[in-house]
C-alpha cells in the first residue's frame, strides 16, 4: 500500500508543474516534414542560454540534450515522441528565473556584396626628358 501512495504523490507532484512546460507536440506535428527541428532556449529577456540541459522523458522514451553556445538544440522528428508527447524538462543555469523554448531557423547567409571597383588612376603627365645637347655648344 505504501509504494502505491508514494507513486501517486510523486505523479501528482511531477504533473502539477508540467502545465506550463512545453511539450513535444508544441514544436513537432504529424505534418512536420523535416527529420529534425531546431529550437532555441532563451532566458526571459531573450538572451540565449548556453549549456542548459533539456530532457524529453515520458514513460519509456528518454532523450537528453545540451544547448549550444547560441542556445540552440535539435529535436528528432519521430513517431514514438509524437505518440507519447513528452514534456521538455529544462534545467537552466542558476539565477535564471524564466526561460522560453522557441522555434529557431538559422539566419540566412549574408549577401556578399561585390568588391568595389576602384577607378583606374592615370599617372600624372611627366614631361619627357630633355634631349641631350651636343657637347661644346651652348643653347
Amino acid at each position: 500500500m505504501r509504494p502505491v501512495l508514494l507513486l501517486l504523490v510523486g505523479l501528482l507532484l511531477s504533473t502539477s508543474g508540467c502545465s506550463l512546460r512545453p511539450r513535444y507536440r508544441d514544436f513537432v506535428t504529424a505534418k512536420t516534414e523535416a527529420r529534425q527541428v531546431q529550437l532555441r532556449l532563451t532566458d526571459g529577456a531573450g538572451a540565449p542560454l548556453a549549456n542548459a540541459r533539456v530532457e524529453l522523458s515520458e514513460w519509456k522514451n528518454r532523450l537528453q540534450l545540451t544547448t549550444a553556445a547560441d542556445g540552440t538544440f535539435t529535436l528528432p522528428v519521430e513517431k514514438k515522441y509524437l505518440d507519447e508527447n513528452p514534456v521538455l524538462v529544462v534545467q537552466v543555469p542558476q539565477g535564471v528565473p524564466a526561460y522560453q523554448v522557441l522555434p529557431w531557423a538559422p539566419p540566412p547567409p549574408a549577401a556578399v556584396e561585390p568588391a568595389a571597383v576602384e577607378p583606374a588612376v592615370t599617372p600624372p603627365a611627366v614631361a619627357p626628358p630633355a634631349a641631350p645637347t651636343p657637347s661644346g655648344t651652348t643653347p
